[in-house]
This record gives C-alpha cells, structure tokens and sequence, in this order.
C-alpha cells in the first residue's frame, strides 16, 4: 500500500469527521455522490483515487481541492511561502469593513487556540 495513498486517506477522514461527517453522510448524493465503501476504502488507503472522485469528495466537504492535499505538518511548514502568498491575496480583494471582521475573527480563533493549552 502507498504511503501517499494512506497519507490522503488520513487526510480525507480528519476532513469528514472534523465536520461532524459519516461516510454515509459525504456519501449522500447532494455531496459526493460516492458510494461509503468506496469512500471508506479511501480513507483506508486502498484505493488510487481518480481525479473526478477527488473533486466530488472536495465538492462534498466543501472544501477546496488544495486543501485535501495538505497531508502533514511537514507539507505546511514547507508550504508556508505559498500559503502565505494565497492568504495576501484574499486579503488584498477584501474591503475595509472585511479585514476588521477577519482580524476579529483571527484574533478570537488564536484566543481560543491558547485556551486549549492551558
């Protein structure tokens, strides 16, 4: 079994159960329209995954494709450069009013983040 293969499949699960998903659930034909099992099998590693399916578990966890790529802390912290680049991005076509929300928004998330240490 590859180890890209189970890399994705963690990937994929920590995605579905962070939104409170089953397999059932993302398997529903208004999300991914993928059988459970297949979607099972996945997360397990078993399958070489097409892109077509990629696409519609994304669709399905409404996440954006990129995202079920992040596979370790070790991509991140190499990818920090590009991420950071993307976030510039986002937040230069954001009107004024846009940034205060997400600077609140931010600085309640790293609150809470802290609490968690604690």
């Amino acid at each position: 079994m590859s180890d890209i293969k189970k890399q994705f499949g963690a990937r994929l699960r920590s995605l579905r159960t962070g939104k409170g998903l089953t397999l059932e659930d993302l398997a529903d034909p208004d999300r991914s329209g993928l059988h459970s099992t297949y979607i099972g099998s996945v997360e397990r590693g078993e399958r070489n995954v097409s892109l077509e399916a990629i696409e519609k578990l994304a669709q399905g966890l409404q996440v954006e494709l990129f995202e079920l790529f992040i596979l370790n802390k070790e991509n991140i912290g190499e990818d920090i450069e590009e991420l950071l680049k993307d976030v510039r991005i986002q937040i230069a076509s954001l009107n004024k009013q846009e940034r205060k929300f997400l600077l609140g928004l931010t600085r309640t998330i790293a609150l809470g983040l802290k609490g968690l240490k604690k």
